[in-house]
């Protein structure tokens, strides 16, 4: 079985990127991936990592032949070359213990040490980094040096949703390769390839339609919208829909359906944002369909028009505030209190 960046579904030019690099014999050390959340970046670097380490892989090729037990190891995450690290769940910065190790062992552990020493099998010494943005000023301090002397064959791939957010003195050190939304006809193909995985059953195509419709270019999110049309509204999102139609919003009301649906989700904190998300979406959805009625956008009062365009403006950046990692109860309280100050002047105007 053949599992290369070829097999990837979506950013050619990337993989024609590095393929060109890797037959050239110019491939750099550091490589700043970044681009939406849920759009393969991490997938590609997996990716990438495999056909570098394949013991079967042409030496000016990106392929990599999923059998031999370089390729195995890669996929049980067990490969002694291939290190992934991220954010720690329950902490929103990538602290310098995984750089360097715990005070005991400073220096002797983390992922600076390992890629200081030379491969154990093939030639490169290949890290992950996901979340770049959010390492803080000693994790930075920490990694610097190792992007400024990396050890023999040592690869680093940074992950990020927006560059802007990595430290300066990171990024400046890093190629960047910027990474877009993937097409419809990508996101179809992906989520029907992993139904077949997962389910072994056809896809609704009304459903999947309207899947990839909310997704934005995003798998994760095509994948939750999936889950969501899958099982039908929750009464929790149904409730949140209910509250906006109400001709007096209030953001206390807002924040306790808001406070249900995430509580469903547990402790988790990936679950909690892909609530938060749906919560999003299922606000941004009643604004857009508020505006698009069959009565037409011609038959709401100005005011109201102009609220429902502030308020999808506003689901856009809660989307991304989220993307972004940031506290998800701070990003919803702020978001329903914003709401109900962008929603005020419709309380007494026409039209509701």
């Amino acid at each position: 079985m053949t599992t290369d960046l070829q097999n990837v579904i979506g950013h050619e030019l990337q993989f024609e990127m590095f393929r060109r690099a890797t037959s050239r014999q110019r491939l750099g050390h550091a490589y700043l991936f970044t681009g939406a959340v849920g759009i393969g970046k991490r997938t590609f670097a997996v990716h990438l990592a495999q056909a570098l380490l394949c013991q079967n892989r042409p030496g000016d090729e990106l392929t990599a032949c999923g059998e031999c037990p370089s390729c195995r190891q890669v996929i049980s995450h067990s490969h002694p070359d291939l290190f992934r690290v991220g954010l720690p769940e329950g902490k929103s910065e990538l602290p310098i213990e995984v750089f360097v190790g715990s005070p005991e062992k400073r220096g002797r552990e983390g992922l600076c040490h390992d890629l200081s020493l030379s491969p154990m099998q093939g030639g490169y010494r290949i890290a992950v980094i996901d979340d770049a943005d959010k390492m803080n000023a000693s994790s930075a301090n920490a990694l610097l040096k190792t992007l400024e002397e990396p050890g023999p064959g040592a690869i680093l791939i940074l992950i990020a949703i927006d560059s802007d957010q990595v430290i300066t003195t990171i990024r400046s050190r890093c190629q960047q390769v910027n990474f877009t939304r993937l097409s419809d006809q990508d996101l179809h193909q992906i989520l029907t390839r992993i139904n077949m995985v997962e389910h072994e059953g056809e896809l609704d195509s009304k459903l999947l339609e309207e899947a990839i419709r909310r997704a934005d270019g995003s798998v994760s999110k095509a994948r939750i919208a999936m889950e969501r049309l899958q099982a039908g509204e929750s009464h929790e999102l149904h409730k949140v829909t209910q509250l906006l139609g109400r001709r007096k919003i209030m953001s206390a009301d807002l924040a306790m359906v808001f406070d249900e649906v995430t509580s469903q989700a547990g402790s988790d904190t990936n679950s909690q944002r892909e609530a938060a998300l749906l919560i999003i979406e299922t606000c941004l959805q009643y604004f857009h369909q508020s505006l698009t009625m069959e009565t037409g956008i011609s038959q709401l009062d100005q005011v109201h028009s102009d609220c429902y365009l502030d308020a999808m403006d506003r689901c856009f950046e809660a989307s991304r505030q989220i993307d972004r990692k940031i506290s998800v109860p701070a990003c919803l309280d702020q978001f329903c209190h914003d709401l109900e100050m962008l929603l005020r002047p419709t309380w007494n105007s026409a039209g509701q």
